[in-house]
Order: structure tokens, then C-alpha cells, then sequence
């Protein structure tokens, strides 16, 4: 359907290179759409460029700190004079821990804020100015969690930077809209990736996680796909200020 064409479409993914972000670059590819794939590993940003090319796309890696606003000016100068344009966000680079709240340090509740948090807020500040100076709106989709609305023990500077992700996709998605750019939120639930790893492998985790999601299986990177595209095409062009949930029923268990 012409509404999921995205043909001159331009992507920027962040974290993109593995996980969910490579999951949903591989759907705005084969969609049509140019993506630049965002992360502060240059090795790996150009294995998932090579593997979009493979499929026909324009796609290039670009090297970016997310939580350093230089980096990401420096990033969005390559990619808009690389493509000549910018239509759609995806700020999904993330990193997380395990670690007491009472033996917390600075260090490590700073570490995943700085990422989780600061990173989305200044990828989608560098993004919807890129938008506005272009005048023709765009769409801008941050990944949370499930942690948005569950807190996870041993994880609470995790859990607080995805509560903060998703009321910074309310307000900017309220901000915004005058501009036409629309502002979602994709909230996974169990994804099988590097960062879930401990779990998968962890027998009493893993039957939990489970027992918990109506579907009993994981999710993979390839069904983030399928939303990226919805959710950077004209199918969801009335759509914003939304969470998406693809978590296999997880919270409507």
C-alpha cells in the first residue's frame, strides 16, 4: 500500500546497528526509506549499513555519543549532507545494569541517564530542528519499556530513564504537533538481544518473563519492523503522543 511507501523517505536510527534498532532499520529499508545508522561504534555502524545495502537501500553509518551534544550536531551535519534532508527519528540507543539502589553510585545512575535519557532528548531536539528548518514535519519515535510502568529492583536508574522517555514523548508530541511532526513511543517487552542475554540464559528468569507474556515466546528484532514503518509512513499520520506496545501481551496480562 502506497500509505507504507517510504521512498525518498530519510531515516536516522540510533543505536541501530544491533538489537531493535537494526530490526527496525531493516523494515524502513525494505520500505524504501535512506537510513543513517547512529552509534559510537564505527565497526559495527558499518556492518549494518553493508547489510541495508545488501538489500537495496541507501544507508550509511554515522559515528555518535547520543549524550554528547557536539557528537550529535556533528552526526545530523553528516547525515542531512549526506541525504539533504532528515524525515524520521528513531532514538533507540540505550544501555542499562544491575545494580542495588542503595549501592548505587553517581557514576552508574548518571552513565544510563546520560544515555537513555539525555541521549533522546538531544537526538529529538537536533531532529525536530532539522524538521522545522525544513518545514515539512516528520515523525519522531523514541523506544521505552516496559520499566516505563514496572519497576525493576535492580534496575531503577533504567526504569527512571524509561519513565522519563515516555513523558518526553508526551510533552514534545504536544510541542511539536504545530509543526507536523508527530512524537510515539514503541514500549518492548522481552526482545532477545545482547541486553537481555543474562535473562535468556538465567532458567528461573526466563520461565518467569514467560509465564508473564500471553504469546510464550520472545520477541525478536525483526517484529519492531513492521511499527517503524507504521509509525514513520503517512499510515500514521494522525497518530502521536501514542505508546505502542509489542510485547507479546506482556501488559495485558
Amino acid at each position: 500500500m502506497d500509505l507504507f511507501d517510504l521512498t525518498d523517505h530519510v531515516a536516522i536510527v540510533t543505536g541501530g546497528n544491533r538489537g531493535i534498532g537494526l530490526g527496525m532499520a531493516r523494515g524502513l529499508a525494505a520500505a524504501g526509506a535512506g537510513v543513517a545508522i547512529w552509534s559510537r561504534n564505527a565497526e559495527r555502524n558499518a556492518a549494518a549499513a553493508a547489510e541495508l545495502q545488501g538489500i537495496g537501500a541507501d544507508a550509511v553509518g554515522v559515528e555518535c555519543d547520543v549524550s554528547d551534544a557536539q557528537s550529535v550536531g556533528a552526526a545530523l551535519d553528516a547525515t542531512v549532507d549526506r541525504f539533504g534532508k532528515v524525515d524520521s527519528l528513531f532514538a533507540n540507543a540505550g544501555t542499562t545494569g544491575a545494580v542495588k539502589f542503595e549501592e548505587m553510585t553517581l557514576e552508574e545512575w548518571r552513565l544510563v541517564i546520560d544515555v537513555n535519557l539525555t541521549g533522546v532528548f538531544l537526538t529529538s531536539q537536533a531532529a525536530a530542528q532539522q524538521m522545522i528548518r525544513q518545514g515539512s514535519g516528520g515523525s519522531m519515535v523514541f523506544t521505552a519499556s516496559l520499566a516505563a510502568t514496572f519497576g525493576i529492583p535492580q534496575s531503577p536508574h533504567y526504569t527512571a530513564s524509561k519513565g522519563g522517555v515516555l513523558q518526553l514523548a508526551r510533552a514534545e508530541a504536544v510541542r511539536l504537533a504545530r509543526y507536523g511532526i508527530r512524537v510515539n513511543v514503541v514500549s518492548p517487552g522481552w526482545v532477545a538481544t545482547e541486553m537481555t542475554e543474562g535473562v535468556q540464559a538465567y532458567k528461573k528468569a526466563n520461565e518467569l518473563a514467560m509465564a508473564r507474556t500471553p504469546m510464550r515466546r520472545w520477541g525478536t528484532p525483526d517484529d519492531f519492523a513492521g511499527p517503524a514503518v507504521f509509525l514513520a509512513s503517512e499510515a500514521s499520520r494522525f497518530v502521536t503522543g501514542a505508546e505502542l506496545q509489542v510485547d507479546g501481551g506482556f501488559r495485558a496480562s
